[in-house]
């Protein structure tokens, strides 16, 4: 990747949160692909999360290359797990005040060079609209690559047939469609966000619901090479009805098991999301409506369950029947 990059020639402007643990092999494209974008003026806060392949030791070579701009971080509790990684970076960037967004960056992706760029100007635009006091975040769409960055999919979110544009916050309660690697969020959303609740699923999903009432755009543009290596936290799973159905027959009760997991806790996560919007005295009833329809009995539910259950149709079926 080429492209002509901007030096800084003032403050950082944006903490890119570099989260690790065993990376050895993707890492330097990671890095790399940092040290291409055409906005420059970021800061590259990274915490390990306890690898024992040589990630540290990497880390460390790649210093020099950052002219100072890189801090590795000492965590504190290493082996929590990637979004306990992920909040020690979001308090640590907010705690020292240097910089006024923060981007969740995962160590075996490819940012292209114009994805800071991109998102700072959508980000500012959106703050000058609601005001900079308010939690605010967007976030872009990827594109889908195999472990060798070969092509899979050019949209992600066309790929996992998430609706990010028309979702609503009610819909986003129920069906994450905020990937974190594609996020940049203001200071403001990361004063919201924490501490996170030890119910919170995901910290991208928890940020992205501390955006509700119009904090939250999409940008429409694929920025980051999703890599998919097999090892993926999440990943990105076909979710046509020929790969669903070979799913369901070569892993069924585990399928079943997973959904009913997901159920209980985006239940429980909803309910932390209403204590911490009370806790800020911001509106809180459409978390109120949601936890109020999921105690309906199903019959109940029936009407109007797909204003809840958004996504793919097959998702929402799953979500009525078996929550």
């Amino acid at each position: 990747m080429t492209g002509s990059v901007d030096r800084p020639a003032g403050p950082v402007v944006v903490d890119v949160l570099l989260a690790t643990y065993n990376g050895v092999r993707h890492l330097p494209g990671q890095l790399q692909s940092l040290l291409e974008q055409s906005h420059q003026r970021f800061r590259l806060l990274v915490s390990d999360d306890g690898s024992s392949d040589g990630t540290q030791a990497l880390l460390q070579q790649w210093l020099p290359r950052f002219d100072g701009r890189m801090v590795l971080l000492d965590n504190p509790a290493p082996g929590r797990g990637v979004a306990r990684n992920f909040e020690f970076l979001m308090q640590s960037s907010l705690d020292d005040g240097v910089a006024r967004y923060a981007a969740f960056c995962d160590q075996d992706d490819v940012w292209l060079p114009p994805k800071l760029a991109t998102l700072l100007a959508a980000l500012q635009e959106l703050e000058q609209r609601r005001g900079a006091a308010a939690a605010a975040l967007v976030h872009c769409d990827l594109a889908v690559v195999g472990p060798g960055l070969e092509p899979i999919h050019p949209s992600f979110v066309r790929h996992q047939r998430l609706l990010p544009v028309p979702g609503s916050d009610v819909g986003l309660l129920s069906i994450n469609q905020v990937t974190g690697c594609a996020m940049l969020v203001n200071r403001a959303l990361l004063q919201a966000a924490l501490p996170l609740p030890g119910s919170a699923l995901m910290h991208d999903w928890w940020c992205a619901l501390l955006a509700a009432g119009g904090g939250r755009q999409f940008v429409d543009q694929a920025l980051v090479l999703y890599r998919q290596h097999g090892a993926n936290q999440l990943g990105a799973k076909g979710r046509s009805l020929h790969q669903r159905l070979l799913r369901l027959l070569g892993e069924g009760p585990a399928v079943l098991r997973r959904v009913r997991a997901l159920g209980r806790g985006t239940l429980v996560q909803a309910i932390a999301l209403r204590q911490r919007l009370d806790e800020r005295r911001q509106d809180s009833a459409w978390v109120a409506d949601y936890l109020a329809w999921r105690e309906r009995p199903l019959r109940r539910r029936v009407a109007g369950w797909r204003s809840y259950y958004g996504g793919p149709l097959l998702d929402g079926l799953s979500r009525l029947l078996l929550w």
